[in-house]
């Protein structure tokens, strides 16, 4: 879409959404996220490849939501219903994230150079790992069976979720939600300038500004923009429907960024996880060469997302991207 043709989008969508209440723009986007979290329900109780990860996709769509759309909601039942859904999806976290960090460590060990301790790290990252995806199948599967998702899913088929609303919400969309939106945004943005920016714009920065790539000390900083840029996007999707190509187009460069951050939140929890068995007892000098070895790439990764950050970071920030959201 050229520029004189989205000038002329963005008024006619601001049009339509006036046509839709905030309040509908909401609730249709939590009904949506519910029935996809309930849709999982049966998956999960057999086990299936994904359920889990599904479920707490749209469990954090809808956590997001209620958090970018707080002045619009009633705050005790938002709160109840924001607690359910992080309890639900805490359940769920230790069997995912175990099988993720496994396929990573495993694949990443087979691609560097085969030595004399290759074959004993390989025994401690899958013993280790594989131990925590146990337990945390365990249990999510006893978490299914409690008052944890009894209660939530009570609450995601009630009306609107159960929730209730402010006056605010009633007012046309075009005049609340993007502001709703602008201000996820403002808090990403500050939190991405306080983020090491000139050190992470140099490809591997060996002592760039005081930075040494393997350091690891600012990744909580890092994750915390994920996190933020996460529900930014989760805000821009929530839009779509309403506000059309602006919005998606927002959503897409917004993607991007949580993509970059995502592998780098993945490559940072690996070199922790690879750092903390090099620490275990009885390990020898060849294995935690190997170890190193693994560490070392897994902090290289990170750096250079990083790099990437401060590439597809700008282009979600431009006037052009954001112009719908101005009123």
């Amino acid at each position: 879409m050229g520029r004189t043709e989205q000038a002329t989008a963005i008024p006619r969508q601001r049009a339509a959404a006036e046509d839709t209440s905030a309040h509908a723009i909401l609730v249709a986007h939590l009904v949506g996220e519910a029935g996809a979290f309930i849709d999982e329900l049966p998956r999960l109780s057999a086990g299936e490849e994904e359920a889990a990860h599904n479920a707490r996709v749209a469990a954090r769509r809808i956590r997001s939501a209620l958090a970018t759309c707080a002045p619009l909601l009633e705050p005790e039942p938002a709160a109840r219903l924001r607690t359910r859904l992080r309890d639900a999806a805490d359940a769920l976290a230790g069997e995912r994230d175990a099988e993720v960090l496994l396929e990573r460590l495993l694949a990443d060990l087979d691609a560097l150079p085969e030595r004399p301790g290759s074959a004993r790290a390989r025994a401690l990252v899958t013993r280790r790992l594989r131990g925590d995806l146990d337990a945390g199948r365990s249990r999510a599967l006893t978490a299914l069976g409690t008052g944890v998702f009894t209660a939530l899913s009570a609450d995601l088929v009630e009306p609107a979720l159960g929730l209730t609303f402010t006056e605010r919400a009633a007012a046309p969309g075009a005049d609340v939600v993007p502001g709703l939106v602008a201000r996820t945004l403002r808090r990403l943005d500050r939190a991405a300038e306080a983020l090491p920016l000139a050190a992470a714009g140099v490809p591997y920065p060996a002592d760039h500004a005081g930075f040494t790539p393997y350091a690891g000390t600012d990744d909580e900083a890092w994750h915390r923009v994920r996190i933020l840029a996460k529900r930014a996007r989760y805000a821009a999707d929530m839009c779509v429907p309403a506000f059309g190509p602006p919005a998606a187009r927002l959503a897409r460069r917004l993607k991007a960024v949580t993509e970059v951050l995502g592998v780098h939140q993945d490559a940072t929890i690996a070199a922790d996880a690879v750092a903390e068995l090099a620490a275990g007892p009885r390990v020898g000098g060849p294995t935690a060469f190997v170890l190193g070895e693994l560490y070392a790439h897994e902090r290289h990764v990170a750096t250079a997302q990083r790099y990437a950050f401060t590439r597809v970071w700008p282009k979600a920030g431009t006037a052009q991207v954001r112009a719908w959201l101005d009123g």
